[in-house]
């Protein structure tokens, strides 16, 4: 690929959150605003509530092309939400928290950086269980139930408490799947080359590292509750256009070959960030870590 922009990952800020998450992220914006990168993308869990606008606020002088995807803590809302449910706040509230905060909401468009012959497209992505629910029918039959309850043996899914609206995982994972594959379409009309953005991995290699051992239900429901096979069907039908994919969520660093380009998980967590590097798509990554990883 020509040399083209660069560019800065990073995912799962969770604003708010965790005291020493927060001073980190905060390292990180000083750091970017010494060295701005043409592109900075944000791969979701920014900030739940009040702490997703805040969060955005901090980029506020960083003159870079910004873009972002939702992730699932920011769709989290309590039942006195005013902002509505969670499908409100992803088509309503965060768009326009986004917008005022001068950074484009993939969820809902593409951005398209023609003077680079260069789109990226962005999603929060969901889960309907497809990655392990053959394997549970097979092994686990009747703990089905799981799934959608999602109950662990040992706890729940917050996803169970705080996600709220009128559709089930299934239903939201096709609408989402289906903008996706049309914004993928319009991406290849505009240009030639694409960069993928989600917060749920897009790629089973891009999830947690899975070990080679009997499966257990809990093992199980963690990769029904990260992805669908879907996603990965539809970036495999772009394979050769998309050189570049991003994902978060798993709070795990993994690198892997997606749809025959370099598949990156950005790998921070609550306590500590990682902003990957790009000088242009097709240069090496250069990791930059804030904060302490021991937790």
């Amino acid at each position: 690929m020509a040399d083209g922009p660069s560019i800065a990952v990073t995912a799962d800020l969770h604003w708010g959150h965790h005291a020493r998450g927060d001073s980190a992220v905060r390292d990180l914006v000083d750091f970017l605003s010494r060295q701005p990168p043409d592109v900075l993308l944000l791969g979701g869990d920014i900030g739940t509530g009040v702490h997703f606008a805040t969060c955005l606020s901090l980029f506020d002088g960083l003159h870079s092309i910004k873009a972002l995807v939702a992730g699932n803590h920011d769709v989290w809302v309590l039942p006195d939400d005013q902002r509505g449910n969670s499908r409100d706040v992803y088509e309503k509230s965060l768009p326009g928290d986004t917008i005022a905060h001068g950074f484009h909401y993939l969820d809902v468009e593409p951005l398209f950086l023609k003077n680079f012959d260069l789109s990226i497209v962005g999603s929060m992505n969901w889960y309907d269980y497809s990655w392990s629910i053959d394997e549970v029918r097979q092994t686990f039959p009747d703990e089905l139930w799981r799934l959608a309850a999602k109950r662990f043996r040992r706890g729940q899914h917050n996803d169970a408490n705080f996600v709220r609206w009128d559709l089930d995982d299934a239903a939201f994972t096709t609408r989402l799947t289906n903008r996706l594959h049309a914004h993928l379409e319009q991406a290849c009309s505009q240009s030639s080359q694409m960069i993928v953005l989600t917060h749920h991995p897009a790629s089973r290699a891009l999830s947690f590292p899975e070990p080679n051992a009997p499966p257990d239900m809990d093992r199980l429901l963690w990769v029904a509750l990260m992805g669908n096979v879907t996603v990965e069907q539809l970036l495999e039908k772009y394979a050769g256009r998309i050189p570049l994919t991003f994902s978060g969520h798993t709070h795990r660093a993994r690198e892997a070959t997606v749809a025959g380009g370099r598949g990156f998980n950005v790998g921070g967590d609550y306590h500590f960030k990682r902003l990957l590097w790009f000088d242009s798509p097709s240069a090496p990554a250069i990791v930059h870590e804030f904060g302490d990883p021991v937790k």
